[in-house]
């Protein structure tokens, strides 16, 4: 069954100024995923693949995942938003509540152990906070039951390299692979 089948409820209800077929990108990844990543929009890269995080953002998580062992197809990858806002522009508070309905019935029905948040938007989102993801990262905070950790989005690492620990630190912890410091003899 499709996205779009499944969620018919919600995309029969949706106001049309809200929905593009040629922009839209649907979630991914299994309905039982213990981790869930939230973004904001799909971007160039997401719209042409069809799948959220594919494009320069996407390779780095990858990247990052690979590093710590962690398979992307274990993951349900979604985003606030799930047009790309025109002129790759961020997503304007009434166009993410638009959607809203959906990401709920989403985390509903995956009902991850956790959710990572990926940057600003979906982090002050979810948490209902102005606090930035600076303030915030690598926390794990509980929303109606729901554990969340705001993480860097993995975009932000490609124009700040020094937020790449930080990234990989978070979802070492969201993953529980922590270092432990100790090292294998093969190692030294």
């Amino acid at each position: 069954m499709s996205f779009r089948d499944k969620y018919s409820e919600f995309f029969e209800q949706l106001d049309e100024k809200y929905f593009d077929e040629e922009r839209f990108v649907p979630a991914v990844g299994p309905e039982d995923a213990e981790v869930m990543m939230i973004g904001e929009a799909p971007g160039a890269n997401e719209v042409e693949q069809g799948e959220p995080f594919v494009g320069r953002a996407g390779e780095k998580m990858n990247d990052v995942l690979k590093d710590i062992n962690v398979d992307r197809g274990d993951i349900y990858i979604t985003n606030l938003v799930k047009i790309r806002p025109p002129d790759n522009r961020d997503p304007k508070s009434d166009e993410i509540e638009a959607w809203a309905p959906l990401l709920e019935k989403e985390i509903e029905n995956v009902n991850p152990d956790i959710i990572l948040t990926l940057g600003n938007f979906a982090s002050r989102h979810m948490l209902d906070t102005s606090k930035g993801i600076s303030k915030i990262h690598g926390r794990i905070f509980t929303r109606e039951g729901q554990k969340i950790m705001p993480i860097y989005h993995p975009a932000a690492t490609l124009y700040d390299r020094s937020k790449t620990p930080d990234l990989e630190k978070d979802l070492r912890k969201a993953f529980g692979k922590e270092n432990t410091g100790q090292q294998k003899l093969s190692d030294l």
